[in-house]
């Protein structure tokens, strides 16, 4: 089966990520990254909002096929590969700030 995948982006409110969501979040992505002995590319890199209000939180292509339920519990959208200077790693493989957007999956 062919997955389309992608960049994917959580937005936490400054509310959630101060009462310690972004723990929590932290904590399951780098769980399923040991878990799987580190996969090339397999990154969480995050931001703050322009106006300070937002936390974003990405996970690259790479991601996806290990962190599918970890997307789907935060309501993470789908987007286009976001600029990788306003990024900062948080977890993970940083080669994957230039992954493609289509991966296969078996």
């Amino acid at each position: 089966m062919i997955k389309t995948t992608g960049w994917h982006r959580i937005k936490l409110s400054r509310q959630e990520y101060e009462s310690g969501e972004m723990a929590m979040l932290f904590s399951a992505f780098r769980a399923a990254y040991v878990a799987r002995n580190g996969p090339e590319g397999m990154a969480m890199f995050a931001c703050w909002s322009d106006d300070g209000a937002c936390y974003y939180v990405y996970t690259t292509p790479a991601s996806v096929r290990h962190i599918t339920p970890l997307l789907d519990a935060y309501s993470a959208n789908r987007i286009d590969m976001p600029d990788p200077a306003t990024l900062a790693l948080l977890y993970g493989d940083e080669s994957g700030k230039s992954f493609s957007e289509v991966g296969f999956e078996a």
